[in-house]
């Protein structure tokens, strides 16, 4: 008896089965990462350029989607404006049209898929990023949306200036704005606040506001507003403390008076109380023309000439009440 041997297991398989065995083999054997070509594009597509290129029958698709894979991975961490997805979508719909001329042509793949992968550059360059006023981004890495989650209002930032010096405030924003954004100066006199009904215009246009000498007057709190198409992307808040130099002189003065205290004469210096140091014991020290000994020099002077005049007073009236 003899015995029937069953044909080969390729053979048994239907026809669909046996073209999506390489696509099956191509997403275990190779590391799979999202990108903008697997975003818009389904796995029958992109096995169908590879089919175009090698035949329905060839045993190499694998290695023709590794290389597809390999030519855009340069654009697995594109991120677009959610407003510019469509624009996306049509692009890389149009790569799977050329990628399919390109093997009609029988161009090799290994040259041809660089060629298309590079030749969409120029055209994904001129998509928008993403603003804030967008609110979300397109992300090829995850084939996803994300919410952009920017607030439009900035706590206020503290800037410390002392009068006559040089103040400059820059509108900076930790985002990408847009080449059309406009720029607004506002400015709240002596006020810390948030609140815009208590602003008055400056000037416009401008990335920084340049205040050269400052001068107390300008204490209070600035804000830059920034807007595209009159929607506002964001708006950040200074709040510009002046040091006067009135305070400055009257600092000093205060320093002088305490040092005067804290002095050998004074009761903090641990000497006798009330005592003041000779003339003599003034003129020996070093540093006799500081500030400090010159102070206490026209203080003794003061006392010893308060003291002559009532002593020749006492004198004075002892001799005029003298019996003749």
């Amino acid at each position: 008896m003899s015995l029937q041997v069953p044909c080969p297991l390729r053979w048994a398989m239907p026809v669909t089965s046996r073209l999506l065995l390489p696509l099956c083999l191509s997403l275990l054997l190779v590391p799979w990462a999202p990108g903008c070509l697997f975003c818009f594009s389904t796995p029958q597509q992109r096995l169908r350029v590879c089919q175009v290129f090698l035949g329905h029958a060839s045993s190499r698709h694998t290695a023709c989607l590794g290389t597809l894979q390999a030519a855009f991975q340069p654009h697995t961490q594109l991120v677009v404006g959610a407003v510019e997805l469509e624009k996306l979508k049509d692009t890389f719909s149009n790569v799977i049209f050329s990628l399919e001329e390109k093997g009609v042509a029988k161009v090799p793949y290994q040259v041809a898929f660089p060629e298309v992968a590079a030749r969409i550059q120029p055209e994904l360059a001129q998509l928008k990023p993403g603003y804030q006023k967008d609110a979300q981004v397109y992300r090829c890495s995850s084939c996803s949306t994300v919410e952009c989650q920017l607030p439009l209002d900035c706590p206020v930032e503290d800037v410390w200036k002392a009068e006559g010096n040089r103040t400059a405030l820059r509108c900076r924003v930790p985002f990408q704005t847009s080449p059309e954004v406009r720029i607004g100066w506002r400015f709240a006199k002596d006020l810390r606040t948030r609140d815009l009904s208590l602003f008055r215009d400056l000037r416009q246009g401008a990335s920084s506001l340049i205040l050269h000498p400052t001068r107390v007057s300008h204490r209070g709190t600035y804000v830059c507003q920034l807007t595209e198409e009159d929607d506002v992307v964001a708006r950040k808040y200074f709040y510009l403390n002046v040091t006067s130099s009135s305070q400055g002189a009257e600092t000093d003065l205060q320093n002088m008076f305490l040092a005067i205290l804290r002095s050998p004469g004074g009761r903090g210096a641990g000497g006798p109380e009330g005592h003041f140091p000779r003339l003599p014991e003034l003129l020996a020290e070093p540093d006799s023309l500081h500030k400090r000994n010159v102070v206490l020099l026209m203080v003794g002077l003061a006392l010893s000439a308060m003291l002559g005049t009532l002593l020749l007073g006492g004198v004075f009236r002892r001799a005029m009440a003298w019996p003749r």
